[in-house]
C-alpha cells in the first residue's frame, strides 16, 4: 500500500486507513525516532507521541505533500518539544542504555567482527547524541533515511544549503571520532 494514497484516504475519514498507514510508515518513523532520542524508552514514547500527532492532525493533511516527510516533521517538531520541556525542568535522566544497538543483526562471519561492529555503532551512537540537533537530523534524514537535500530541508524547515552544511558538520564530527578512535576513516561523503 503507498503511505500517501493511505494517508489521504484516513484524512478524508477512512479509519480502516490507519492501519495502512501505520504498517507503511512505522517502520521507518520509529527508526528516526531511535536515532533522534538515543534511548529506546525514549524513542518509544516519541514515536507513541508522534504518531498520536499525526492522528490529531489529519485533517490538516494537505494531499499533495509527501507522507514520510510530513510525518518525520511531526517526529522531529515532538522531539524538539520534549527538549524545551527537558531544558525548563531539568531533572537527572539515567545515562543511555544500548538497548537500540542490541538489535543490530550479527553479520555472521565471526564474534570478533561482531563485537568490533558492535563498538563502532556505539561510537557512532554517543557521537551523534552528542552533536547539535539540527546537524544530527540533517546528517539522518540524508544519509540514513536518504532523503535529498530538498526533501530535508523541507521537513527541518531551512535550506538546502543549510541542511548540506549541516550533515557535512556531522560527518566530518563522525570522521574525527572514529579516526581517534582508531578506525579506518568514514569515506567523505
Amino acid at each position: 500500500m503507498d503511505a500517501d494514497e493511505a494517508m489521504r484516504r484516513y484524512a478524508s475519514g477512512d479509519a480502516a486507513a490507519f492501519n495502512e498507514l501505520y504498517e507503511t510508515l512505522s517502520p521507518r518513523l520509529y527508526a528516526f525516532c531511535v536515532r533522534l532520542a538515543g534511548r529506546q524508552g525514549d524513542a518509544d514514547d516519541l514515536f507513541q507521541e508522534a504518531f498520536l500527532k499525526l492522528h490529531r492532525a489529519r485533517a490538516t493533511y494537505v494531499t499533495s505533500a509527501n507522507v514520510l516527510h510530513w510525518a518525520f516533521a511531526i517526529v522531529r517538531s515532538t522531539y524538539l518539544d520534549r527538549l524545551r520541556t527537558r531544558a525548563r525542568r531539568p531533572e537527572q535522566f539515567a545515562e543511555p542504555t544500548e538497548d537500540a544497538l542490541k538489535t543490530l543483526p550479527a553479520s555472521g562471519e565471526t564474534p570478533e567482527s561482531d563485537l568490533q561492529a558492535l563498538a563502532l555503532a556505539r561510537l557512532i551512537d554517543r557521537e551523534l547524541q552528542g552533536m547539535s540537533e539540527r546537524n544530527r537530523s540533517a546528517y539522518i534524514l540524508l544519509k540514513l533515511e536518504g532523503l535529498s537535500a530538498a526533501e530535508a530541508a523541507a521537513v527541518i524547515g531551512t535550506t538546502e544549503q543549510a541542511v548540506k552544511q549541516r550533515a557535512f558538520r556531522a560527518h566530518e564530527a563522525l570522521r574525527e571520532a572514529t579516526t581517534r578512535a582508531g578506525w579506518s576513516k568514514i569515506q567523505r561523503g
